[in-house]
């Protein structure tokens, strides 16, 4: 590698771990077609030598060390081929981290998919899925329904970005102590009694 590309790779990196945009915005330059207001978290990989067959909708998230495939290499023990497919993550989707998604395989729209779940065939809209291989767990609507009830009886805090107050971090960890809770960066009305 010249100098200068050395240098450029260099300052990429740099900015990689330190803006959380800019990833997203590296990732458009190598090929991959991203929607509007969606973001891919860094480190995560998506197929360097195939960007152009990876296409991701408007409003996705990808959590952090997710890789999505759009070859697979083990078919060259068939003759040396190398199978390759798109992978296209329609709008509204979220990927959680250190999920794997392989080639030819579409996610529908409102789609979850849960943390560590290889996902090898495609997921109908409005699903949650999880697991190895990944299968259809709920619907999102019922996803969604679940944790507004959940969220109404379990402790929810409003917690910012960056360091939190001692007591604050106190009170967390007190409350969380045999049950999980919910966060948020504002609390809803009727729940302004943390902070």
């Amino acid at each position: 590698m010249d100098p200068f590309n050395r240098l450029r790779h260099l300052i990429d990196k740099i900015r990689l771990g330190l803006d959380t945009t800019f990833y997203t915005e590296y990732l458009r330059r190598q090929g991959v077609r991203i929607g509007g207001n969606s973001r891919v978290i860094y480190p995560s990989y998506i197929d360097a030598g195939l960007p152009y067959l990876v296409e991701i909708g408007d409003n996705v998230t990808i959590s952090m060390f997710a890789t999505i495939l759009a070859h697979d290499a083990t078919t060259a023990y068939a003759g040396d081929l190398v199978k390759i497919g798109k992978v296209v993550i329609c709008d509204r989707c979220f990927i959680g981290a250190n999920s794997t998604i392989v080639c030819n395989v579409r996610i529908g729209p409102n789609s979850i998919v849960g943390a560590g779940s290889v996902v090898t065939h495609d997921i109908p809209p409005d699903t949650v899925c999880a697991g190895n291989p990944a299968r259809v767990v709920c619907s999102t609507s019922e996803f969604e329904e679940k944790h507004r009830e959940s969220g109404s009886r379990l402790p929810l805090f409003a917690l910012k970005k960056g360091p939190q107050k001692h007591e604050v971090i106190q009170e967390v960890r007190d409350a969380l102590e045999n049950t999980f809770g919910y966060c948020c960066s504002e609390l809803p009305r009727q729940n302004k009694k943390r902070s």
